[in-house]
Order: C-alpha cells, then sequence, then structure tokens
C-alpha cells in the first residue's frame, strides 16, 4: 500500500543511543578483572578508568539497572509512538558477549524470563494499547503481523518459513516511489494476541544460528530483525458534495464506499551479530567465516554512520549499497523512522579496546538525523480505483492513436532479419558482460575480505574511515564500469524488442 503523508508535517530528530553496562561475569571475577567505566552521578555521562575519554548518550544503564528500568526510560515511548502510525527501530549494537540479545529478548534461551526484556514487554504493550484504543473508538480495525529474518553470511533467510528450503526464496530488497525500503518474498505472519507473537518469536529463534566462541558459549552468528507491521483503518463518514456540483453516481452506496483512514506502521528489533577479534574469539573455519562476514557488514555499517554523522558529508554519498545490512537498515539510519540504538558494552578492563569501540561507533550515531512522519492515508477506496481505471482507459486511447500514426506498411522481411541479427549480437553482448562482472565481482569480494580480517581493528581507534587498499579501488572501479556497459547494453536491447513488439504489422 502506497502512502500519502501531506496531512502531518515531517519531523527531523537525531537517533537516540541508550548505553547499557552488563556485570562481569564470572568467569571475569576468577580472572580479577576489574571495571573499566566510572559514571557522572545523575548524568548520562561515562568515563573511561584510567584515560580521559568520556562519552555523553541520552540514556546510560549501569550494571544495577534492570530490564524494567530499560524498557519503561527508552523503549515505553517508541511503543506508543508505533501506535500512533510511526515506524519504530530498536537495533542493539555491541561487542560479542555483550548482553545485546539478553537486552532484546530475541533469543530462544530468553524465553519466559522473570523479568522480560524489550521485545516481550513491548509485545504485551501494544496490544494492551489496540484494545484500549477500540473501546474508545469501536470504528477503528487492526490487524498484526510478524516477521523474522536473519542474515547468515550475506544471506537473507527467512526464519519463519516452516518448510526449510523456501526460507532464502526470491528475498528482495526494494525501494518504493516515496524513497522508503521494503521487503519483497518474506513471509507476514498475522498473529492476534502478545502471546501468539512471542510464539511466532520463539519458533524463529530456534531456527536462529548460534555457536560457542572463546568469547561466548552462545553466540549469534549473523544479525536478526524481527518486525512487528501493525495495519489500522477507520471508516469515516464521506465529505458533503460542495453546494453547485453534481455528485458522480457509480453504483449504490454501501457501507465500503466510504472513505478510510489508514495508517501502517512498523517496529524492527535489530539484534545485530557482535563484533569480534578471531584473535580473542579464537574462532577457525565455519565459525572464522562468520567473523569475517559479521565484521564486513558492521564496517559497512560503520561507514554509512559516519557518513551521515558527519555534517559536512551528510549531503554527499551515502553507502547504503555497500552490504545487505545497511540497505536492510536504510529506513532507519536517516530515513522514515524514530530509532534507538541500544549499545551494550562489558564492564571488564579487559574488554577495554572493544568497549572503546562500540562508544565511538554509538557516538556517531547520534549525530543522525532521520525525516519521521506518521504514515497515513486518506482515501476513498472505490474513488480511486475509478480515477485510476479512467487513467487507464486514457493511457489505452493515446497508444492506440499512436499506433494509427505508425509507419505506413508492415515491416520488410530484410529489416525483420537485421532487428533479429542485431537482437542476437546485444544479447551475446549482455552475457559476455555479466561473466566478466561476475568474475571481477568475485575477485572484489576476496579482496574485501581481506581488507576487512586486517583493518577491522582501526575501527577502535575511533578513525571515521578506512583507506581503501589500491588493489581493491581497482576491482571497485572495473565492476562500476562492467555495470554501466551491462546496463547500456540490456537498456539497448529492451528498446529494440519494444521498437519490434510495437510495429503494427498493418495498418490500423
Amino acid at each position: 500500500m502506497s502512502l500519502t503523508h501531506q496531512s502531518h508535517p515531517v519531523l527531523s530528530e537525531t537517533n537516540r543511543v541508550a548505553l547499557r553496562v552488563r556485570p562481569l561475569t564470572l568467569q571475569e571475577q576468577i580472572s580479577n578483572c576489574s571495571e573499566c567505566i566510572s559514571y557522572v552521578p545523575n548524568e548520562p555521562q561515562i568515563g573511561i578508568v584510567g584515560s580521559d575519554k568520556s562519552f555523553t548518550f541520552d540514556y546510560v544503564f549501569d550494571e544495577e539497572r534492570n530490564q524494567r528500568h530499560v524498557y519503561e526510560e527508552c523503549a515505553k515511548e517508541l511503543v506508543e509512538r508505533f501506535i500512533e502510525g510511526f515506524n519504530v527501530t530498536i537495533l542493539a549494537y555491541g561487542q560479542t558477549g555483550s548482553g545485546k540479545t539478553y537486552s532484546m529478548g530475541t533469543g530462544l534461551q530468553y524465553q519466559g524470563n522473570p523479568d522480560p526484556a524489550i521485545v516481550p514487554r513491548a509485545a504485551h504493550a501494544i496490544f494492551q494499547l489496540l484494545d484500549a484504543q477500540m473501546e474508545k473508538d469501536p470504528a477503528m480495525e487492526y490487524q498484526v503481523y510478524v516477521s523474522f529474518l536473519e542474515l547468515y553470511n550475506e544471506e537473507l533467510i527467512d526464519l519463519l518459513q516452516t518448510q526449510p528450503r523456501t526460507r532464502k526464496d526470491n528475498i528482495q530488497v526494494r525501494e518504493d516511489g516515496f524513497g522508503g525500503i521494503s521487503w519483497q518474498g518474506v513471509k507476514e505472519q498475522h498473529v492476534t494476541s502478545a502471546e501468539e507473537l512471542l510464539d511466532w518469536l520463539q519458533k524463529g529463534s530456534l531456527c536462529r544460528t548460534t555457536a560457542a566462541t572463546d568469547m561466548n558459549q552462545t553466540s549469534s552468528r549473523s544479525h536478526a530483525i524481527f518486525s512487528v507491521i501493525l495495519k489500522q483503518q477507520r471508516s469515516e463518514e464521506a465529505d458533503p458534495v460542495p453546494e453547485g456540483e453534481e455528485e458522480e453516481t457509480v453504483t449504490p452506496k454501501t457501507p465500503h464506499d466510504k472513505p478510510l483512514k489508514k495508517l501502517a506502521s512498523k517496529f524492527h528489533f535489530v539484534d545485530l551479530a557482535g563484533s569480534e577479534r578471531l584473535k580473542r574469539t579464537r574462532a577457525v573455519g565455519d565459525r572464522a567465516k562468520e567473523g569475517i562476514s559479521i565484521n564486513s557488514g558492521l564496517l559497512a555499517l560503520g561507514n554509512v554512520i559516519s557518513a551521515l554523522g558527519d555534517e559536512s558529508r551528510r549531503s554527499s554519498h551515502v553507502p547504503y549499497r555497500d552490504s545487505k545490512l545497511t540497505r536492510l537498515l536504510q529506513d532507519s539510519l536517516g530515513g522514515n523512522s524514530a530509532t534507538l540504538m541500544l549499545a551494550c558494552v562489558s564492564g571488564a578492563d579487559a574488554d577495554v579496546s572493544e568497549t572503546i569501540s562500540t562508544l565511538v561507533y554509538a557516538n556517531r550515531a547520534r549525530n543522525i538525523r532521520n525525516r519521521v512522519v506518521i504514515n497515513q492515508d486518506f482515501r476513498d477506496s472505490t474513488n480511486s480505483e475509478i480515477a485510476q481505471l479512467r487513467a487507464e482507459i486514457n493511457r489505452l486511447k493515446m497508444e492506440n492513436s499512436s499506433f494509427r500514426a505508425m509507419g505506413s506498411g508492415p515491416a520488410t522481411e530484410l529489416d525483420q532479419r537485421r532487428a533479429a541479427e542485431e537482437m542476437r549480437s546485444l544479447r551475446g553482448e549482455v552475457t559476455r558482460l555479466r561473466d566478466r562482472l561476475r568474475e571481477s565481482s568475485s575477485e572484489l569480494c576476496d579482496v574485501l575480505a581481506e581488507r576487512d580480517t586486517l583493518l577491522v581493528e582501526r575501527e577502535v581507534t575511533g578513525d571515521a574511515d578506512i583507506e581503501a587498499h589500491p588493489i581493491m579501488m581497482t576491482y571497485h572501479h572495473t565492476v562500476m564500469q562492467l555495470k554501466d556497459r551491462l546496463i547500456a547494453a540490456e537498456d539497448q536491447a529492451l528498446e529494440l524488442q519494444t521498437l519490434l513488439s510495437q510495429k503494427p504489422s498493418s495498418v490500423f
């Protein structure tokens, strides 16, 4: 459904960032680790023990704050905005084992916890607010759907598909005419209660990829996005016909002819895989490959955050297309979404470098400005359909006229033979370019993986950018050139095919 936003102003607001510090684990206490974070009383500010580094965020939760504090202070308001028709995102980021999945509640082991995390609390609040709204306004109707996507090794997986072989089929990320991002081919499951919603969350969590590393026994090996989709509508009385104008009669009026007030909003709960250092996780084989993929996606996300957070670069190109992760989160970063980043860190001094890296990352995210608007649509569905049909009739009439105005006779056999030869030549060129593009893209991916493995540690220093290796730039330039040539060849072939199909065999 396409939406119009003219009835509500666009709000420009920055991302909010909450910092949560997990307590020392038993193993860290046995190893005599000490706290590396200091707090400023009554201020959302922290410092790094033994250094002059300090960071300020919108919210700071120390080891003593529980799940209820986190939800009440920074997530509850977002649930209310979601019901109002705003898109909302809560994005958990941090090193592996820092408490992201625990805080979000998107992991299997946290179902039924006596101290529920953000997602279970939000699920119950959503249905409570909707039921209260229905009591006040019985004409308002709503439907709630959920989806659960996993991004594993740059491959999108639908965790709600019951058949394993269909979990990877035809999932595509597309941009609509309004600049919004939509996911096609993803199962949206209708739910009618918080319990049913959480049941589907649990089913999806069963399919999520986890594995043990030296830093986390149940490390998430993928990025996961659990989404709640809310569709609301309310029938309203039709506007009176202005005096002096005749009402157009179509068919006898029915209740379905009334204009509808429609709201469609999405709530994304994003649990990012933890950033890793292979030396510390001691990952090998598939675990090492997963770690490289995780770090590559997070590095691309960092570059997007840097581009959006830097005032001097905000109007320049933002590299959303550098990874599937940034493409999926395009609306949440600089788009139409009220976004909260929940930065999770370890308070242990053994993790101080990873903690500083997360703090730098989160600090940049605070500078991102989003364009937030209520996703509202006031339309009379019947009149809209009539208008679309009339437009289609006019288009067909014009097309018919253009056919009549075309050539004076059928195409000659020679013309058809030449066109067919040109089409074969173009198809051969397209095939050749696709093969070269595939080879160059594969080489580029290899170089990128090497670059990410060697340079991801430089992100810890807080550098906004990581310089690209000349070899990588050469491959990237080659790929871009091949893509341009491929698009041009495909356009030529399509244009020729269109001309051939439109050429009339005889004059009307």
